[in-house]
């Protein structure tokens, strides 16, 4: 009987010591199955490769367990990490640790992922990213920005057109496109855009930049301006000193109180000026007497708080003798 137990033990500490020396083994592949088993795993990838998937069995972990994958890039004999992830043992048969490409792909050299088990470094794997010998750099033949400023609110188009490219990333807030096409877009401030354009020879960049001017109101602003006699007729002059064209308005001649004639306005451009008459109006004071004009009473084509606009003269009088 001791010897039964003994030998039970013993199975037991060979079982405790196997789960606790289980050291998870991880495979870098493009594609996995439902599972997360790796399709096709390899060593080596291209750097327009869009995704690159390390997948990690279970088996021999224990259920209660967390694995940390930590992805690290060789940069001049420094490892730098650049991603972290952590999954439970228990998601599944295998773990899926996936790390997409940035938009001007991943640089060449080597590549290491270490695996964390509850905390503590597990074991780890690498894989290499090379350039495709003998492919050229894609070509940007067009990337344009229509108008390249705006008013805040406002929109542009950004068009491009890209060659011999695996993958074309505009950023930023746009994200993938195909190869060749236009996109509205509305920044709210001042912005450059960069077109990333990739395949197993390496990147291409172009940027455009926008500026963004503050919104202002547009708005007419009709002035009077002038105010004179010729003859029998009553003349004056109008300016539109707004930055947008102008409505029909109208016009009022007064003398003290009294409405003596009223004249119509056409619509002006802005910084127009013209000489307009009171044409049904004969002036018929003897004697050198004051007039006012007054125009655009209704208001529709001054500044926002800005008072009517006349002007106030002396006309001369007609004299008889």
């Amino acid at each position: 009987m001791n010897n039964i137990v003994r030998l039970l033990l013993s199975l037991l500490i060979l079982v405790i010591s196997f789960a606790c020396s289980a050291r998870p083994a991880a495979l870098f592949t493009t594609q996995v199955d439902s599972d997360g088993r790796p399709l096709n795993a390899a060593a080596v990838f291209t750097v327009d490769t869009p995704r690159i998937i390390c997948s990690v069995g279970t088996a021999g972990l224990p259920v209660t367990g967390e694995l940390s994958a930590q992805w690290l890039y060789n940069s001049g004999g420094a490892w730098k990490a650049f991603k972290e992830e952590s999954l439970a043992v228990a998601g599944g048969p295998y773990l899926v640790f996936p790390a997409d490409a940035p938009a001007a792909g991943w640089t060449p050299g080597e590549y290491m992922v270490k695996l964390y088990l509850n905390g503590k470094e597990a074991s780890s794997a690498g894989f290499n990213v090379l350039l495709t010998a003998g492919v050229s750099l894609p070509v940007i033949s067009n990337f344009s920005a229509v108008p390249d400023s705006i008013e805040d609110g406002g929109s542009l188009t950004l068009s491009w057109n890209v060659r011999d490219a695996s993958s074309v990333v505009i950023q930023p807030g746009i994200g993938s496109v195909a190869a060749g096409g236009s996109r509205l877009v509305s920044p709210r401030a001042d912005t450059t855009y960069t077109l990333t354009a990739l395949n197993g020879g390496g990147p291409s960049m172009k940027s455009v930049s926008v500026t963004v001017q503050p919104y202002q109101t547009r708005r007419a602003g009709l002035a009077i301006v002038d105010l004179f006699r010729q003859a029998s007729m009553v003349y004056y002059a109008v300016r539109n000193t707004g930055d947008a064209a102008s409505g029909p308005s109208g016009s009022e001649l007064y003398v003290g109180k009294n409405v003596v004639a009223s004249g119509y306005i056409p619509p002006m451009a802005p910084g127009e000026i013209r000489t307009l008459v009171f044409g049904s109006y004969s002036w018929g004071y003897l004697y050198d007497t004051a007039a006012t004009v007054c125009i655009d009473a209704g208001g529709e084509n001054r500044p926002a708080g800005s008072a009517q606009s006349c002007l106030t003269a002396v006309l001369p009088g007609v004299r008889m003798f």
